[in-house]
């Protein structure tokens, strides 16, 4: 089985979105390696303390040695479809290190396009 490291910001720890999203990527046949687990979470504690605070250090040694261990990285950006500096981090990693990148829906209603703006994209980029 594939294992997916799921990048979500803290907002959403222990909400029903961080469930549907987890129930997604199991849905795929995935198993899902989420940041949010007490493990993880005393490890970061962990090495933050260690690093005397090093945000950068720390998640060098806990999220982008996990996600260098999946085979699948999955993100979630916020519903204004901006996506926070750690999981911008996590995904910087995940492209080098040749990782499935998939990006979970976001604020979906909020970025889609009428047909008339769609058109007018289109014109503008030299599409029709």
């Amino acid at each position: 089985m594939k294992t997916v490291y799921y990048a979500h910001f803290m907002g959403i720890y222990n909400t029903p979105q961080e469930e549907r999203d987890v129930e997604t990527l199991e849905r795929l046949g995935l198993k899902v390696i989420n940041p949010n687990t007490p493990e993880i979470q005393k490890e970061v504690s962990d090495k933050l303390k260690e690093y005397n605070g090093d945000y950068i250090k720390m998640f060098e040694d806990v999220f982008n040695v996990r996600v260098k261990q999946c085979d699948v990285f999955a993100f979630k950006a916020l519903p204004c479809g901006k996506i926070p500096s750690g999981i911008i981090k996590e995904y910087q990693c995940a492209k080098e290190n040749h990782k499935i990148i998939i990006e979970l829906p976001s604020g979906v209603s909020f970025r889609a396009l009428d047909k008339y703006e769609t058109k007018e994209y289109l014109l503008d980029i030299g599409q029709r």
